[in-house]
């Protein structure tokens, strides 16, 4: 037996590690050579098992506590603890001591070693350090940082994440976290294409709206990217998400402005093309008011006469139920129709100021009968938009929704440019009333002419230049996109200053200070800059003054041929030509657009207009065109029928 205990510590002491045995209950038997040399204790002065010589005070509780519980249950031994060197160093070893049993199974002895472990200590420290160094740099990262399973379940989030949503860590981690985090209608799109990129396994990049700790949502771009293994199997994916909100509201914004832009044009068309064509005054009135009406999407409007010797202002008519109804439909019977401005508000404010006011809630407003017999109607908000005929206040036109709105800056412009027109169908309805004569009718249409040369086909210019401000914006062209708003809004601004001049019946603007020449040039350039048209402008012969009216008509019928040619015949090439002949003068106009069948009628109030510009001037109008052959417009006017 001692023979074997002598070969048995042999074996010991020869072991490349740290080696030791004990008895049964624990108690020492043997160290081997290595465990005196790293300690550099003797066999005399390390008997049994000193651990509380040489194990680093912090650890000695939990190795003694390991050790004796397996003591107990005679189950193997793994522990780490920091083992003092002959030097006075502490490393770290893993201990592992395992059970030597007889026949019966009962424990005879342990054997253990103590393997360094210090480097791979150090390694583990070092990663802990990069995880929470990177932890930290994701959590300052001003994005959502999001890591999934390969299936796509959520593992963990940044702090970025948890800011935003106001949830904590183990809120995100429960199963109905994203189905409430996203917007409805986003989520069932997010999941199907989620589905389809993970049986892919390529990255992604998705648009949604996430839920703020406010209730707002914002628009976020999520971009996920795969981390795959050696064999290329996707083990987990990392998504960043990046806030686009102000993004998506300009390109939003902008295509609103180019849609409203566009329904604008179509809408003023409308009605110009009603001024100028309705030959029934009570129909023109009621076409204005449905227009206004159903372009502002209005349960109903209302017309407001103001009666200035009285100080009072009074019920005209409304449009209720598709049709317009007057004062003295049985409907207002008993009703006081008239209303003292200084009594009710807001009308103060409106006539003395000339500006749109809005009545966001009329139940809080001063009780009066027309109010009262709103109510139940639904009516809740009321925009009211002045009527002017030359700087004069006449009225007011108030539009009647069921729910509070609000208002944009174009809406209340176009409100405002609608307003005048109907204010001017009234104007000439009234005009109509009291004379039938030509004369009358001659100026109602010039004020259409007129209004059509300067608001519609302005307009149409500032939609070439949205048109052009989103291609560029969309093209990452900032610099290019601005400069086409900026030049989008001063065609609005002059076509706006030459349509209140119109109605003033002044000369236009482009007039005043240059001539014909200098005018037609001047139009060209800025209508067509930044844009895909060519043209080009040509003077022949020496200049010569011509009448007023007569450089407005050449003025106009250039600027509606260019319109025509930029925004319908789709044209690349645009040529003008101004020539001062002996006796007359010329105007040639050509695209090379989509051109027409000038045989067919055409709806539109753009070529009648020209038609009696040049019959107004003593002159002869020849149209050359052919389908995808471009168009040739030419007016003589012979210069002995100047004035």
């Amino acid at each position: 037996m001692e023979e074997q205990s002598r070969r048995s510590k042999e074996m010991i002491d020869e072991i490349p590690a740290l080696a030791w045995s004990c008895l049964p209950d624990g108690s020492g038997e043997f160290l081997n050579r290595r465990w005196l040399d790293y300690t550099g204790l003797s066999r005399e002065a390390a008997p049994g098992l000193p651990w509380n010589d040489v194990v680093h005070p912090d650890d000695l509780e939990d190795l003694n506590e390991t050790w004796r519980r397996h003591l107990a249950s005679g189950e193997p031994v793994e522990v780490e603890a920091r083992l003092r060197r002959f030097d006075g160093e502490y490393r770290w070893f893993l201990f592992r001591a395992v059970a030597l049993r007889d026949e019966q199974n009962n424990v005879i002895k342990w054997y253990g070693t103590s393997t360094d472990i210090e480097d791979r200590k150090r390694m583990e420290a070092r990663l802990r350090r990069e995880k929470v160094e990177l932890r930290q740099i994701i959590d300052t990262i001003p994005q959502y940082i999001i890591v999934l399973e390969p299936d796509g379940t959520l593992k963990q989030v940044n702090q970025q994440v948890l800011d935003y949503t106001g949830l904590t860590s183990d809120d995100v981690q429960a199963p109905e976290f994203r189905t409430r985090m996203l917007h409805p209608e986003d989520w069932e799109r997010l999941a199907a294409e989620r589905r389809h990129a993970l049986a892919q396994g390529g990255p992604f990049e998705l648009e949604l709206r996430s839920l703020r700790k406010d209730g707002q949502y914002r628009w976020f771009l999520m971009k996920y990217n795969p981390q795959r293994d050696e064999q290329g199997r996707v083990v987990q994916w990392y998504a960043t998400g990046t806030d686009i909100t102000e993004r998506k509201e300009a390109a939003e914004a902008l295509l609103a402005s180019e849609n409203f832009a566009r329904g604008q044009v179509e809408v003023l068309k409308s009605t110009l093309d009603a001024l100028a064509m309705e030959s029934a005054p009570d129909r023109l009135v009621g076409h204005m008011l449905r227009t206004i009406t159903v372009q502002f999407g209005a349960h109903s409007s209302s017309v407001w006469r103001r009666h200035e010797p009285s100080g009072m202002i009074g019920f005209e008519f409304a449009f209720e139920d598709g049709r317009v109804v007057t004062k003295t439909d049985p409907r207002f019977a008993g009703m006081d129709l008239w209303l003292p401005m200084e009594d009710f508000w807001p009308w103060p404010e409106v006539f003395r100021t000339g500006k749109l006011s809005v009545i966001e809630d009329i139940r809080a407003v001063p009780p009066f009968a027309l109010r009262d017999r709103l109510l139940p109607l639904g009516i809740v908000t009321v925009l009211l938009v002045p009527m002017l005929i030359a700087g004069r206040l006449e009225g007011a036109i108030g539009l009647r929704f069921t729910q509070k709105r609000l208002f944009r800056t174009e809406e209340i412009e176009l409100a405002q440019a609608l307003a005048n027109q109907a204010t001017l169908a009234m104007h000439l309805t009234r005009l109509s009333a009291e004379s039938r004569e030509a004369a009358v009718i001659a100026e109602r249409n010039r004020l259409a002419r007129d209004i059509h040369d300067t608001l519609a086909q302005g307009f149409t210019g500032v939609i070439v230049q949205l048109e052009a401000a989103a291609d560029a914006r969309s093209k990452g062209l900032a610099n290019e996109a601005d400069e086409h708003l900026s030049r989008a809004a001063d065609l609005a601004r002059g076509s706006l200053k030459e349509a209140r001049r119109s109605v003033q019946a002044l000369r236009p603007s482009a007039l005043e200070d240059k001539g014909l020449r200098e005018a037609l040039d001047d139009l060209i350039r800025r209508t067509t800059e930044g844009t895909t048209l060519r043209a080009t402008f040509s003077l022949q012969g020496d200049a010569r003054p011509l009448p007023a009216d007569w450089e407005e008509n050449f003025l106009h019928i250039g600027q509606e041929v260019l319109t025509n040619a930029l925004r319908h015949a789709r044209a690349t090439e645009f040529h003008s030509e101004l020539v001062f002949g002996p006796n007359e003068v010329h105007l040639e106009l050509r695209d090379n657009g989509r051109g027409f069948d000038p045989g067919i009628k055409h709806d539109g109030f753009g070529l009648i207009g020209i038609e009696e510009r040049v019959e107004g001037m003593g002159g002869r109008l020849t149209i050359q065109s052919s389908i995808d052959k471009g168009t040739a417009v030419l007016i003589i006017v012979p210069l002995a029928k100047s004035r």
